[in-house]
């Protein structure tokens, strides 16, 4: 995120209710930890960490020039167990686009989610997207009941079929229009999706969402991303601030998204601020269930050098592991004497590349397991590890 300018920031883990309340609707709400305070007041532990930011944009960055780009890392949690696969909570990494309107801002956010993913270590993932507009612009046209509306949404959220037919099948809707509800969650695929919706909807809501889509899938073909991206107009978020582009990053064998976000552009102006935003999360927590599955599971870091000491050597050890770590290498010196044969199987079972015996202060052995060992000081061996010797 940062390699794409996004400056990393620290948000609240605790917020007060009444600014969480100008963000998340009313089962949002529902979901969070609430607990009064030393002073009284109520407030609530972040179950999702979009709204702390854009009171942040709005506050204390207010006299930051927009667009601003900024990211985030942190857990957070939801009452609800089954929200996050029976956990209470999930550590997040995020980024939000403030101040940036239209579809080259939209891909950029999704771009930028494909490459975290990447970066994080995945090799097989698609990425979702889908337009809230698009259904917005259908529920305008079928002119349902508030409440009735609210249903259609949780069904369609939850990709409930049955009990969207069960809600529809009570309603008065015309053939034509409980037709397009039913296939609405079917809408998935490349752009021929765009001219089969089209001949769908008779609004110009949804039709403007679709030409946006179009927009946005050529945007990320000119991003490299052409391959993974589907489109998806069944797509419907949880959080009520979302006004366009959406989008889910799903990977194989999983069936709840690793990445999600979309464009919330009503959300700045009610800490006031008004300004339009575009964001995502990353949520680690299946990335790495996700890479733990894999035929080549997550390892540890790669260990440069492991360096091993008898008494006369321990100090000349910590000041090579100094040395080493200046020069960007990962170095761990061992935390008691040993000879060369229990280094050497020290330094096998901790994975390190290199063991660097320190037996007295001017000379010390150099082995790459496997390989024979070399008697060299300790300067020299700091040299070649690091590259910059031979």
């Amino acid at each position: 995120m940062r390699r794409w300018g996004y400056r990393h920031v620290i948000t609240p883990m605790v917020e007060s209710t009444s600014v969480l309340d100008l963000g998340l609707g009313a089962e949002q709400r529902r979901r969070l930890f609430k607990f009064t305070d030393s002073g009284g007041d109520v407030v609530a532990l972040v179950g999702e960490r979009t709204v702390p930011v854009a009171r942040m944009v709005a506050g204390k960055l207010r006299s930051t020039a927009l667009p601003v780009r900024l990211c985030y890392a942190g857990p957070v949690l939801s009452a609800d167990a089954g929200r996050f696969h029976q956990r209470r909570e999930t550590y997040q990494v995020g980024a939000e686009l403030v101040g940036a309107r239209g579809t080259v801002a939209d891909a950029e956010v999704i771009a930028l989610a494909a490459r975290c993913l990447e970066a994080a270590g995945l090799r097989r993932f698609q990425v979702d997207v889908g337009h809230a507009e698009f259904f917005h612009g259908i529920m305008d046209a079928v002119k349902l009941p508030d409440a009735v509306k609210a249903g259609v949404r949780s069904a369609l959220a939850a990709r409930d079929f049955v009990a969207l037919e069960d809600l529809l099948s009570r309603t008065a809707l015309r053939s034509a229009e409980h037709e397009l509800l039913l296939r609405f969650p079917a809408l998935r695929g490349g752009p021929e999706i765009l001219d089969a919706a089209a001949g769908l909807v008779r609004n110009r809501r949804s039709e403007w969402a679709l030409n946006e889509l179009g927009r946005v899938r050529h945007l990320l073909e000119a991003h490299g991303l052409g391959d993974i991206v589907r489109l998806d107009l069944g797509a419907i978020r949880d959080f009520d601030y979302y006004t366009g582009i959406i989008f889910e990053g799903y990977g194989p064998d999983l069936g709840r998204p690793v990445a999600q976000g979309g464009r919330y552009d009503g959300l700045l102006a009610k800490f006031g601020r008004p300004a339009a935003a575009t964001g995502f999360v990353v949520q680690l927590d299946l990335v790495w269930e996700m890479l733990s599955r894999g035929a080549r599971p997550p390892t540890l870091p790669r260990l440069d050098a492991a360096i091993a000491w008898t008494e006369p050597g321990f100090e000349a050890a910590l000041r090579l592991g100094s040395t080493l770590r200046l020069f960007g290498m990962n170095a761990v010196v061992d935390t008691q004497s040993r000879d060369h044969d229990d280094a050497l199987a020290w330094c096998r079972a901790i994975g390190g590349a290199n063991l660097v015996h320190c037996r007295n202060a001017s000379t010390v052995s150099w082995t790459v397991p496997g390989r024979r060992t070399k008697q060299l000081p300790p300067e020299q061996v700091a040299a070649r590890l690091a590259g910059t010797g031979r």
